[in-house]
């Protein structure tokens, strides 16, 4: 697929008939404040928790919403920057913008957390099935919702440990347009835009974004810069056809370029290289909706599709790739109960992997699918008007696998109206990737067919607080991991390594906790987070035990704001491997913090600009042993709205 291509769908879609996908009808508008100098931004709608929209309120879980108002005070360049608020979130950036870029929930795996993006799912099954967050870029994203705990009952095998769910400006039905220029030092700039409208029966959104920076050196010795190119396009066509039948489109379109260093294998320590990475990404939602006001019952059928293609290059010359399609079709029916709700529905997945590269110690071209068809129920109820519950359930038949269950159950407690307490528990399922299944590097890392998928338990205990403007949220949970699998262990017969399920389970225990406050000019909160995770008794790698973060949005006057965010990573073990023959070692990584700042001038309602500060106290600092995390940035932007 390449971009020329994509651009011509892009096109097609915004000029043929509805067919569509639909996030949620919601105005982002109308779930979510733009401005400081609200009363009340809090967000009050999740479209995670459910397979249809649900009050937070009785949600048995952890969730956080990242909204429009805190996404343009920041003045962020990358999603990167603000999920690191987020509590028992662990990032690992393997160098500067556009390097690989891991996300891990409360001690999970990183291919354990699922990334939907208006209601498709983008996990790249090229890279094991995780999501690699340094491509996604803030410019035209409205609203983050981050939903942890095991999700698989809702969305399936990726979301083990939860769920991120982005949606982009162009799914809100309000109208308006913008347009943004920014620049700054190492020769960072990016322009973007968009534009959103409706027209009798149809309604319509385009939204684009050019990124472009000459980067720094990933590694800790050398001089080369390692920079980055990001190109994407999202798109949304709707039509009503009556009040109760409408179809909704959209399309995401994603061309980079990245540079990457390699190994150096007489210090074992990366080193400066002339290798790139190209990529190229698709995701496609058709979504038909039937509701007839009034009725109890609704219906909802939906196609989803993704794609995700990487090439990497050295010195010039073709090494390798991966291309990972998923194709997901999704008939739900919704009945409105007097005290609640009933969603069941029917899902079928089928999934294509594909890895190409010179034959030198092994033959690495290969073509791998898997089929999947499922059944999905969930329910809200109210018991009383203090008590509810929510339970979810999905029944997988899959082409490689055995049969499987997942459920989810939660109780919600509203001891009055400032005090709500919940409690859940769920069971969650983890499909082999086709990396662990098939190997990925011949002559190196030797595929094992015979994985079973992983199981994780999870229970978890909270309570969330309001008195006056102040939110006080707190969690603590504790997750059991059966058949985790080890993607690096050692095959003596072959001498080369291996994926192998652990004899073992791993555990996971921790607690959240988090205090915000929401005045008329400012919003500010505050979060620690502690992680007890173990496999055979040993820490997992890349987990910090402590971690915490606060930032602050402060509105001056109505034309001066604040952004003051700092954010706190601890000491965590990483994985060194040393000049053969001698054995990999565990390495600590020293702890750090990150703060970034960010002033806004409104000019007017329609014209604004900013000066960020990222890393401004330029911490050295690595989430993976070598490799050099992005130094001080500094960012000056202009945008007019009309």
């Amino acid at each position: 697929m390449k971009l020329t291509t994509s651009l011509l769908a892009l096109s097609l879609s915004a000029s043929g008939s509805a067919i569509a996908t639909k996030t949620y009808a919601q105005s982002t508008s109308d779930i979510t404040s733009n401005s400081l100098n609200s009363a009340s931004p809090v967000e009050t709608i999740s479209i995670s928790g459910s397979r249809t929209p649900i009050s937070n309120q009785y949600i048995a879980g952890a969730i956080t919403v990242i909204d429009e108002a805190q996404i343009q005070a920041s003045g962020a360049l990358s999603m990167t920057e603000l999920l690191r608020t987020v509590p028992s979130v662990n990032i690992s950036q393997s160098g500067p913008m556009g390097t690989l870029t891991e996300i891990r929930f409360r001690g999970s795996e990183s291919n354990h957390v699922l990334v939907m993006l208006d209601g498709v799912e983008i996990n790249d099954l090229g890279q094991g099935g995780l999501i690699d967050l340094s491509h996604l870029m803030l410019a035209n994203i409205s609203r983050i919702e981050i939903l942890r705990g095991p999700q698989s009952a809702l969305w399936g095998s990726s979301a083990v440990a939860g769920v991120i769910n982005i949606t982009t400006s162009t799914a809100s039905d309000s109208s308006g347009a913008h347009l943004g220029a920014s620049y700054g030092n190492k020769n960072t700039s990016q322009v973007q835009g968009g534009v959103n409208g409706q027209s009798n029966k149809w309604r319509y959104g385009l939204s684009a974004s050019l990124l472009n920076t000459d980067g720094e050196n990933i590694a800790r010795e050398g001089e080369e810069e390692d920079g980055y190119k990001n190109t994407s396009a999202y798109a949304r066509l709707g039509y009503r056809f009556s009040e109760y039948n409408q179809l909704t489109t959209n399309l995401r379109v994603l061309d980079y370029t990245s540079d990457f260093d390699s190994t150096d294998f007489s210090t074992g320590l990366v080193a400066d290289a002339n290798n790139t990475s190209e990529g190229e990404q698709l995701s496609l939602g058709v979504v038909w909706d039937f509701t007839i006001a009034n009725s109890i019952w609704s219906q909802q059928l939906s196609y989803q599709y993704s794609e995700q293609e990487n090439k990497n290059f050295s010195d010039n010359t073709f090494s390798g790739s991966t291309k990972g399609e998923k194709t997901r079709i999704v008939y739900n029916h919704n009945f409105k109960l007097k005290a609640g709700h009933i969603n069941l529905g029917a899902e079928a997945v089928d999934e294509y992997f594909e890895q190409a590269g010179p034959i030198s110690f092994g033959d690495p071209n290969q073509q791998q699918s898997n089929r999947s068809a499922s059944f999905i129920a969930d329910t809200h109820q109210n018991i009383s008007d203090a008590f509810s519950f929510t339970a979810s359930y999905r029944f997988d038949n899959n082409d490689e696998f055995k049969n499987a269950d997942s459920y989810r159950l939660g109780f919600n407690w509203a001891v009055s109206n400032a005090l709500r307490t919940f409690i859940s528990y769920g069971e969650a399922v983890k499909n082999p990737t086709f990396t662990e299944r098939f190997g990925f590097f011949p002559g190196t890392f030797l595929g094992n067919p015979e994985l079973k998928p992983e199981l994780s338990t999870s229970f978890e205990l909270g309570a969330d607080a309001t008195w006056q403007s102040y939110t006080l949220k707190a969690s603590w949970y504790r997750a059991e991991l059966e058949d985790e699998i080890l993607g690096f262990v050692f095959d003596v017969d072959t001498g080369l390594f291996t994926a192998q399920n652990a004899l073992e389970n791993s555990e996971r225990e921790g607690f959240e906790l988090e205090i915000s406050e929401n005045q008329d000019n400012w919003r500010w909160a505050v979060s620690y987070a502690y992680l007890d995770a173990s496999e055979a008794n040993l820490p997992e790698l890349r987990r910090a035990r402590h971690s915490g973060s606060a930032w602050l949005a402060y509105s001056i006057s109505d034309a001066h704001q604040l952004y003051m965010q700092a954010d706190y990573t601890g000491g965590r073990q990483d994985r060194f491997f040393p000049p053969f023959p001698a054995p990999a070692e565990v390495l600590t990584l020293d702890n750090y913090w990150l703060v970034s700042a960010n002033y806004t001038y409104h000019h007017s309602e329609s014209i604004s600009a900013s000066l960020r500060l990222s890393n401004a106290l330029d911490t050295e600092f690595e989430d993976v042993i070598g490799f050099s995390g992005e130094s001080r940035r500094l960012l000056a932007s202009i945008n007019y709205r009309w």
